[in-house]
Order: C-alpha cells, then structure tokens, then sequence
C-alpha cells in the first residue's frame, strides 16, 4: 500500500511549488479527477457550497499528487494564522474514518507575522503544540520524527534566515530566467513609489518585508504567464528543472519531502541547511 502523506502550507503558491517539485523530482502526478482520487482523501474534500459560510467562487480543495509508492494531500491553510486550525480540522475528519496517515508535515515561511506579532520562531512551536495535543508525535524544524505517522516541519526559505518562498523562487530566476529576472528587478526597483498615481493605501502590500520580492516575481509570471495568477506559471514552466533541483535551499526542500515519503533516511536531512532557525 502506497505511503499516505498529509502536507500543509501556508498559501496556494507554497502548494504548486511542493507540487512541482513532487512531479519533477518524485515521479508523482497530480490527480486531476475525483473518480481517480483514494477514497481516504474524499473525506477532506469540501462537498458544500457556500464553504465554511463565506461565498467567495473558489472552494479550497486540497491538491492531490500520487505514485506507486506514495499517495500526497497538500492542503492551503489560506494563511499562516490558519494552520493550526486547519491541521485539527482534517485529523479529525480522518480519524473519525479510520483513516492512518503515514506523515504529517507543515511548510510555512520565516517571515514575521505582523497581524499577530509572532516570529517563526514562535510560530513553530505553537504548531508543534498543536501536534502534541493531537497525540501526534512531536516534530522539530526541518527533522521528520520517526514513528507513527512520520511529522516535521520546514521553514522557508531555509538555513535559519529569514525570508519567504519568494526568495527561494528568485534563486531558481537566477538560473533559469536570468534576462527576466534583471528585468523585472529594475521595473520595480525603478518605479516612482511617491508618484501621483499611487494613493498610499495601494502601496502598502509592496512595502512589507517580502513584498519587493513578490513583485518581482509577480512581474515574471506576467510576461510568462499573461493573465494567469502566478501559480498557473509555478506549474507549467521551469521554475523547478534540473538545475533549479541542485540549489542548496531547492534541495533542502527536495529532502524533506523525500523523507516525509519515506524515501530517504532521517540523516538525509541537515538540521543547519533545511530551515531550521
């Protein structure tokens, strides 16, 4: 029987990266219709509208990735304040249908969380609670525990530094879309942000931490992707190849999930190199 891994992040980009990186490096291919689906998943697959109450048009169904060896749920939390609300929901949901879970991992970024005045630091251990109160075994950053089911968490964009999944996509930039790259940087690097145009409320996304860098690569993903969120771009071109795979920080992320699979033994992963803080 293939491994089942439960997989959480905090946002949809996080997830089509995780993804890529499965179907490029992993040999796992993305489920795209419910009759292929494992039933164990069809539990925590959202079954009404309007969902959770709200009416927005996109219900957050989890993203499903399956091999031979290996049957993967990546779920979209809609944010980090989420996680850990998200994470009892689904156990529950499983537990109650006698549902085992081989490995349950959390990917979330080593930003500081404004909204809630949290560090990733702080972060991370209030997910690990919410593990130990669910009688899972409780994991350290970027180290899968071993047991039943496996557990870790990874913070990115790894090595202890602070930063985003943005940051580890503009590596992967570098190296495959280099002239973009230059040219996106200088766009909005260049731009006039005291100009007229702008009112200052609609500047205030770029001015966070992480926000220079996500402009950037929104920029990318304009011109390769036109009209298309940036995940769409994630998916279908080569952030993620060969020698994107080779980037220490890609790497990193390689090996964690290699191990969450139960591809790779637990030193496969260097506590100093894949996130830890």
């Amino acid at each position: 029987m293939s491994a089942r891994v439960y997989l959480l992040t905090e946002g949809v980009h996080d997830v089509f990266f995780l993804g890529k990186i499965l179907t490029e490096s992993l040999q796992l291919r993305r489920v795209q219709e419910a009759k292929k689906l494992d039933e164990e998943w069809s539990h925590i697959v959202p079954k009404a509208f309007p969902h959770e109450g709200s009416l927005r048009p996109s219900v957050p169904c989890p993203t499903f990735y399956k091999s031979t060896r290996a049957s993967v749920a990546i779920v979209n939390a809609d944010g980090i304040d989420r996680l850990g609300k998200r994470l009892r929901a689904h156990h529950e949901v499983l537990v109650n249908h006698g549902v085992h879970l081989d490995a349950v991992g959390v990917v979330l970024d080593a930003d500081f969380d404004q909204a809630r005045q949290k560090t990733p630091e702080q972060r991370v251990a209030e997910l690990a609670d919410v593990f130990t109160s669910l009688n899972l075994p409780r994991p350290s950053t970027a180290e899968i525990v071993a047991g039943t089911p496996r557990t870790g968490i990874f913070v990115m964009p790894g090595g202890g530094a602070q930063g985003t999944l943005e940051d580890i996509m503009l590596e992967c930039a570098s190296v495959v879309y280099p002239t973009l790259g230059c040219r996106a940087v200088r766009f909005v690097d260049g731009l006039d942000r005291s100009a007229s145009d702008f009112l200052v409320k609609e500047l205030e996304e770029i001015r966070k931490p992480s926000g220079r860098h996500k402009a950037v690569l929104a920029a990318m993903s304009a011109v390769l992707k036109p009209g298309k969120p940036i995940q769409a771009s994630i998916e279908d071109h080569r952030w993620i190849e060969p020698r994107t795979l080779t980037l220490p920080r890609v790497a990193a992320v390689l090996r964690f999930l290699q191990q969450l699979l139960g591809d790779a033994p637990p030193s496969a992963v260097e506590t100093t190199s894949a996130g830890a803080l």
